[in-house]
């Protein structure tokens, strides 16, 4: 059954993504059509671009989301798909995008059999944390507002088989 974008809550979407990430294995598991089979949601094409695919919305308030490929130059398959919690004001209030915090995101992929490698900036501040299975790789970037940590931009790659390109 596919659902609209629009009508998704964050944390609904949150959960949709992570169940895309365990069923991704190779570069086919981002197209288009797994994406609409695993989340349910209609993929919309750029016109100009078919690599360039997604879908996104108004989570109501302050937030918006997009969940799309990241194109590559030259007109290659893409590679990398990304989430984003997007606010319209600063110091937008950040608990409708926390119902499923970081830590539920990471929780998920270490259950998942992903490794977590975090990495951190001046004064021991978390500036992303990096997930791997295989040839899947999943970078996470955690925001918050002193009350929350949740998650702002997540992305998906799948490496290539050595010597096959996308």
């Amino acid at each position: 059954m596919t659902t609209t974008a629009s009508s998704l809550t964050a944390e609904e979407i949150g959960h949709r993504v992570l169940k895309l990430i365990d069923t991704i294995h190779t570069l086919d598991d981002i197209s288009p059509a797994h994406i609409e089979k695993v989340i349910g949601v209609k993929v919309e094409f750029n016109s100009d671009d078919p690599n360039d695919y997604g879908f996104g919305g108004d989570l109501g308030g302050e937030w918006t989301y997009g969940f799309g490929s990241l194109t590559d130059p030259g007109g290659a398959k893409p590679t990398r798909l990304e989430l984003s919690f997007d606010n319209k004001t600063d110091g937008a209030d950040m608990a409708p995008i926390c119902k499923l915090s970081y830590e539920d995101y990471s929780k998920f992929l270490t259950d998942a059999g992903f490794k977590k490698s975090p990495f951190y900036a001046e004064h021991g501040r978390l500036t992303s944390v990096h997930f791997t299975r295989g040839p899947v790789a999943v970078d996470i970037n955690p925001g918050g507002d002193g009350k929350h940590v949740c998650v702002s931009i997540l992305t998906i790659e799948v490496m290539a088989a050595e010597g096959v390109h996308p």
